[in-house]
């Protein structure tokens, strides 16, 4: 990883806000994910990344700030400014070991397709020692920051990292979103899940794990019965019972290989990694969030008790320091 940022505070200006639901934010004519990675590299004329070199994720602990108003200061309609609150959402891949796993395995993959086709590392482009990941498809969009004048920094190229294996097609890599059915069906698509393809490359254990305990002990040994003071049989079988069924399936979701097709799993879903409150009696609203691999979706929404039929939509600005960058545990 390069040297911690010393520009390490970035603006992007929100564009419309709705009041039905929550809007994908749009910064710098773009509406699309934030990639502090990106946004860091132009700023601080440095290569950032989502991994080491050794392929191990990173995490982008980052202070948003969200004011309830543009560059320009002007900010909601008059007439619901009274009564007027936005909610700033940030979502992201989740921080544990199966996506720790799953980027560090990926990297030794991505390694090994260049040994096998005679690719050396002094042949590769100058910031192609990481692999770059999208958000949730394909080729994802990404948002930019603005300067102080409130125009958007026009920056270079960000190229999504693509892989290849077995002279398929190249493919992409994604954070959060339905995997793929690789256990009954050649991979052919444009993006691949990490978590669910790394859970599938696994040997998956069956629902029911304890056959140890569920073939003993016997609920009536007459060996135990005889070594045994308590002579209340009744209570000693619903013991053993609870000793074969309790705490004996792991709390996590177990992929089932015989379910061809089914893609969606916990593994694949963003989590909310935090939010922060702005009103008009607010100067403003503060979190500090986690960010795994520095990519994130933010999404806002305003809220207000007066009628909205026939006012325009609120806009906002958000200022993202990044506080730290470390390794994930999982």
């Amino acid at each position: 990883m390069a040297k911690f940022p010393t520009q390490n505070k970035l603006t992007y200006q929100t564009g419309d806000i709705s009041y039905g639901g929550y809007t994908q934010v749009t910064s710098g004519g773009v509406t699309g994910d934030l990639c502090l990675p990106k946004d860091l590299s132009m700023l601080n004329r440095r290569g950032y990344a989502s991994t080491t070199r050794k392929g191990v994720p990173l995490v982008y602990r980052t202070k948003f700030d969200f004011y309830l108003h543009d560059e320009d200061g002007a900010y909601g309609p008059p007439s619901v400014l009274d009564n007027l609150m936005v909610t700033l959402k940030v979502a992201g891949a989740q921080n544990n070991w199966v996506m720790r796993n799953a980027v560090v395995k990926f990297h030794a993959g991505r390694e090994k397709m260049f040994r096998q086709a005679g690719v050396r590392k002094g042949d590769r482009g100058a910031y192609a020692n990481e692999i770059r990941y999208n958000y949730d498809a394909a080729n994802d969009s990404w948002l930019g920051p603005i300067d102080a004048g409130g125009d958007a920094f026009t920056g270079g190229t960000w190229d999504v990292t693509n892989l290849s294996y077995e002279g398929d097609t190249a493919f992409q890599l994604m954070l959060v979103g339905a995997g793929d059915d690789e256990h009954s069906d050649a991979f052919s698509g444009s993006v691949l899940s990490i978590g669910h393809s790394y859970l599938l490359s696994r040997s998956n254990q069956l629902s029911d794990t304890n056959l140890q305990i569920n073939e003993g002990p016997a609920q009536f040994s007459v060996l135990q019965n005889m070594l045994d003071d308590n002579d209340n049989t009744a209570t000693d079988s619903v013991i053993t019972t609870d000793a074969r069924d309790d705490q004996d399936n792991p709390p996590y979701e177990v992929l089932d290989m015989s379910a061809s097709g089914d893609t969606g799993h916990d593994i694949t879903e963003p989590v909310e990694l935090g939010r922060c409150l702005s009103s008009a009696n607010a100067a403003v609203g503060s979190t500090i969030v986690d960010i795994p691999f520095g990519l994130a979706r933010l999404t806002a929404r305003a809220y207000t008790s007066e009628s909205t039929s026939g006012v325009d939509s609120v806009r906002g600005l958000i200022h993202a320091e990044v506080l730290d960058i470390y390794e994930m545990q999982g």
